[in-house]
């Protein structure tokens, strides 16, 4: 591998944005030279796709995470959290929950009326998710009565495969049936527009197992579009205010005849800003690094989604997970299927995730959510923007739990949607190889909290106290000692976990906003050469799973860049 090269465009980070990007550029039709650089590899072993192992990646491939440390969060009794980001060819698609949904339009009507471009708005983005994806399986009619999306209204001919599942799970009718007589909504699409209501969510699965977006993108790689694996970027090469090429830790070097485009994520992106002297001069100076641009919201408003999981044992009439999940044979047997022929056991299970997108008007009267600013408050109280999310799934217990046989179990987990506290990433060092310094800031605005706990009590009052439900409940096995908000804060103390949809931290704005670091195009303020197209520049965090907005990014980028460099000529 040589050295030194120059390509048209370099695009750092093979993630969920990045890997389409590149894709998009390498087949316009003009064919620029494309470099696309990854921390990590490919990854190994097709068992990454089935269904069965849907929460596993993330936990059990530590070669395949950066191995990120929060700080103590003080309002977590200072734990320090672990938070997963994919270093593969794919990043966090390769183990992330897999769903597939875009959000309220109203999201993306906030985000252009935040940095004034109506191309962010809903009508500027509806168009990019289906050029981008291509839906297969649209359900079945078993269950046609949760899930039936208008099919011309979605993508056929895009990359990223997307649909439903062919089957529910067994344990997720009767729950769905349960919701439906309490009188909850049901909603046949939830990339409408519109997620509010319950039903079955879309996620990034097809025939032949999980949508990465390595496997959509990098699977026949065009001769002009070269990839560098193992390539840790130490920083951005400079001349005077243009960015002109990257130099890697391993003493690589490659130059753009155009633009660098990072897409390396919402931790990796500002580190590398940070880096390469591009952030709050203040604090970059301390660290012997000069200030090239002084961009004081570099690293700075970091958002996420985060939720707390809650499990009950169940009469094993209501669900089997949990039988086969304990039997070695059936599992053996399952997975030689799988490899065959992508059938079987292996394709179905944790294949459905039932789940939903609610108000709650308590939240909404209180004096937290008053004391909000009034543009927030607005924002907050249109009709399809939700409080929480709820979803059933992953089998969450505490260690050396062992149900007895015959017993079941459902495991749900509630989200907070338009948390309003922020968190930063900064450095620890000038060294690129020491790992960046990540407060999460969970619970520390005093919406937050509070609103939590009223949706942990909603969450358990609906799902586990539900009259056709609660009769097959035998126990609580993890959850809060009972429904006061004493014990839910004690609870969310202990067990709240991030969700890992971090964003914000290189944001998107209006010049004049002193927090704004990228404009409309994605260009980086005062920085001729350079933008950024990943998580890290939403000014919204949607009321999604990220997924999805990250593609979104990197088709929307993919169609700047064509259009002002004319590559489709």
């Amino acid at each position: 591998m040589p050295s030194q090269d120059t390509y048209d465009f370099i695009v750092v980070g093979a993630g969920t944005a990045g890997c389409l990007l590149a894709h998009r550029l390498a087949h316009a039709p003009s064919k620029p030279s494309v470099l696309l650089l990854e921390a990590g590899h490919k990854p190994t072993g097709d068992f990454l796709r089935a269904p069965y192992h849907r929460w596993l990646p993330a936990v059990a491939r530590p070669d395949l995470d950066h191995g990120y440390i929060s700080t103590p969060q003080k309002e977590l009794n200072n734990r320090e959290i672990q938070y997963q980001r994919g270093k593969a060819l794919g990043g966090s698609s390769i183990f992330n929950f897999a769903v597939y949904l875009y959000g309220s339009a109203e999201d993306f009507n906030r985000w252009g009326e935040l940095v004034g471009d109506e191309t962010w708005k809903w009508e500027g983005v509806k168009d990019s998710f289906k050029a981008l994806e291509k839906y297969g399986v649209g359900g079945s009619a078993s269950y046609k009565e949760f899930a039936d999306p208008d099919m011309q209204k979605h993508g056929s001919e895009g990359t990223v495969k997307v649909g439903l599942p062919v089957e529910l799970e067994s344990g997720a009718l009767p729950i769905l049936h349960a919701l439906k007589k309490a009188g909850e909504h049901i909603n046949l699409d939830f990339n409408s527009g519109n997620p509010m209501g319950v039903g079955v969510f879309p996620q990034s699965y097809a025939e032949e197992g999980r949508t990465t977006s390595a496997y959509a993108h990098l699977e026949n790689v065009p001769g002009n579009l070269t990839i560098w694996t193992g390539a840790v970027v130490e920083k951005l090469v400079f001349e005077g205010l243009k960015v002109v090429g990257v130099e890697t830790t391993d003493g690589r070097k490659a130059t753009s005849g155009k633009e660098v485009i990072v897409s390396a994520g919402s931790i990796d992106t500002p580190r590398l800003l940070l880096l390469s002297g591009i952030g709050p001069e203040k604090e970059l100076e301390p660290l012997g690094i000069k200030a090239i641009k002084n961009i004081p919201g570099v690293g700075k408003g970091l958002h996420d989604h985060v939720g707390a999981f809650l499990t009950v044992e169940v009469d094993g009439t209501l669900d089997d997970r949990y039988t086969f999940e304990t039997n070695t044979e059936l599992q053996l047997k399952a997975e030689a299927q799988w490899n065959k022929d992508k059938t079987g056991r292996f394709s179905t299970h944790n294949a459905t995730l039932p789940g939903g997108f609610l108000k709650i008007p308590s939240v909404e009267a209180s004096k937290e959510f008053q004391a909000l600013p009034e543009d927030t408050k607005e924002y907050l109280s249109r009709a399809t923007v939700p409080t929480y999310e709820f979803c059933l799934g992953a089998p969450m217990f505490p260690p050396g739990t062992v149900l007895p046989e015959g017993s079941g179990y459902v495991s749900a987990v509630a989200f907070l949607m338009n948390a309003q506290s922020e968190g930063s990433v900064t450095l620890s060092s000038a060294n690129a190889a020491d790992k960046p310094v990540i407060d999460l800031g969970y619970m520390t605005h005093p919406f937050d909290k509070p609103t939590f706990v009223t949706i942990l009590r909603e969450t358990w009052t609906k799902l586990f106290e539900n009259p056709d439900l609660k009769p097959l409940i035998k126990r609580t096995i993890l959850g809060p000692k009972s429904l006061s908000d004493e014990d839910i804060e004690a609870f969310v103390a202990e067990a709240l976990s991030p969700i890992w949809h971090a964003c914000g931290t290189v944001v998107m704005g209006k010049k004049e906003d002193p927090k704004a670091c990228v404009d409309t195009s994605l260009r980086v303020y005062g920085i001729e050469g350079l933008r950024v197209a990943d998580l890290s520049v939403i000014p919204v965090l949607p009321n999604n799973h990220t997924q999805s907005t990250a593609y979104l990014i990197g088709q929307k980028a993919s169609e700047i860049l064509i259009a002002e460099y004319h590559l489709d000529d």
